[in-house]
């Protein structure tokens, strides 16, 4: 378990935004981005691998199972956190419907931070389709609001995350 320092997160966030850009530009489609909502300086705890990959699965089922073709997938796994993109052949509304699925279907789910970019590069909001916002793991207040207050520590939100992970 390796601690990441902050200019790792924003060499890792600035390398994740070029590698978006690339997959819009070159397919003009929707992308669907899977990281998870790990806080803290570690970011792969034990069981995350698993986590991803099994988002991966529901992602690339619940496309399937819906006819949605997928024009380009790639996966990136380093030590600020794993990452899945997918250029999908569908609205990103319809999309991030099924994406919201995907993050309320179970505790497990509640890890999943799973975006729909539209080609332009904006996100498709829950709020916009009229979804209530995330919940906090742990009260269950507007996950947001407990993010920008730190309502909670990081050693709070750890024990639940690997609580979820060995359930």
């Amino acid at each position: 378990m390796e601690d990441v320092s902050l200019m790792d997160m924003l060499n890792a966030r600035e390398a994740r935004c070029r590698l978006q850009q690339r997959l819009l530009n070159a397919h003009q489609k929707p992308l669907i981005c899977l990281t998870l909502n790990i806080p803290g300086p570690v970011k792969i705890l034990p069981g995350i691998p698993e986590a991803f990959e099994t988002g991966r699965g529901r992602i690339e089922s619940v496309l399937s199972k819906n006819q949605i073709p997928t024009l380009r997938s790639e996966a990136v796994r380093e030590k600020t956190g794993y990452e899945a993109f997918y250029c999908v052949d569908a609205s990103p509304e319809t999309a991030k419907k099924l994406m919201i699925a995907l993050e309320d279907q179970d505790r497990l789910g509640r890890l999943f931070d799973i975006d729909v970019l539209r080609t332009d590069g904006t996100k498709v909001s829950r709020e916009e389709l009229g979804f209530a916002p995330r919940r906090c793991l742990l009260c269950g207040r507007p996950a947001h609001v407990c993010s920008r207050s730190r309502a909670h520590s990081v050693a709070e939100l750890t024990e639940e995350i690997t609580r979820i992970l060995e359930a």
